[in-house]
């Protein structure tokens, strides 16, 4: 803990409220559905960075909000997880973004509407007014969401740097494939690999294929998540590691791969083993899963003593 406590960590991208609705039987579209509704503070960049807050990693971000009522909440749970805020600013007459997402009795998303606006605030010159906060980094976690002038000018200007990132969708990894080479881990499931690899992915061998198409680009280090298949993961030097999630009956998906990200860059600050950081990336998002919140605090409880 207190070698990691010594490093920073800049995240950059959304910061939003996520309005999650939840259904106790399998929803019927186009219909009133009895279920519960929860509001909490989400975005990809602002999930990684209070998950990394949590495991006790120095953590700051950098983001847009809006002046309403959601970018308070999002202000203040940023704060109370021990998240620097100074980097978040908040755009006159903008909105915050949301993300609006509809699970199933499965504890799986049925569906999902993201109003991202806000991020168009984050242009080139936005990423370099910023520039303080990725030079005191150890290391960088990037949010896809940014624009592809946002991307070029983060990568561009810092590459030297460790860069960590998630395509969270095969849209964004189309965006995001030209600069696999220059980052230090891409973490993606089968879908974004298989567009990063240019191959379908059907078995293990096709995993195999994938990876080292992957790390063929320049990045480090290649981490597939397979759902209910588990992870495979592969680097540069060769290390080739197959991991299988436990038996679970799920809450909520939503924020399991934001944890799971976290929980692979707290391992390589702290220099643990690729196997150890697996499994402790794997049973964070294990706990993030059997919650009804994006982000739980309990994922602490891993790391603590």
């Amino acid at each position: 803990m207190d070698e990691n406590q010594k490093k920073h960590v800049t995240c950059v991208g959304g910061a939003n409220i996520d309005i999650q609705g939840f259904s106790g039987r399998v929803i019927n579209l186009r219909d009133s559905n009895p279920g519960a509704v929860r509001l909490c503070p989400g975005g990809v960049g602002r999930n990684i960075a209070e998950n990394l807050a949590w495991f006790g990693a120095d953590v700051q971000m950098v983001s847009a909000v809006g002046e309403d009522p959601f970018a308070e909440i999002i202000l203040k749970s940023c704060s109370e997880a021990g998240i620097d805020v100074s980097n978040i600013e908040r755009i006159p007459g903008k909105r915050s973004s949301v993300y609006l997402v509809l699970t199933d009795s499965d504890g799986d998303m049925l569906a999902a509407i993201s109003d991202m606006h806000i991020l168009k605030e984050m242009d080139a010159g936005f990423i370099l007014r910023h520039a303080d906060a990725f030079e005191q980094a150890d290391a960088i976690v990037l949010d896809p969401n940014l624009s592809p002038e946002s991307l070029e000018a983060l990568i561009s200007g810092w590459s030297r740097k460790p860069l960590f990132a998630d395509p969270i969708s095969t849209t964004y990894a189309a965006s995001l494939k030209k600069y696999l080479g220059a980052l230090h881990m891409i973490k993606c499931n089968r879908q974004e690999a298989e567009i990063f690899a240019e191959m379908p992915i059907h078995n293990d061998s096709d995993l195999e294929r994938a990876a080292d198409r992957i790390l063929k680009t320049g990045t480090e280090c290649a981490v597939i998540t397979l759902g209910s298949d588990g992870v495979f993961y592969k680097d540069k030097s060769g290390l080739q590691l197959r991991k299988f999630h436990k038996p679970l009956d799920p809450v909520s998906a939503t924020g399991a791969g934001d944890s799971f990200t976290a929980a692979m860059v707290y391992g390589w600050l702290n220099r643990m083993t690729p196997e150890t950081s697996l499994e402790l990336a794997m049973t964070a998002a294990e706990i993030t899963i059997m919650s009804e919140k994006t982000v739980t605090p309990e994922i602490r409880m891993l790391v603590s003593g």
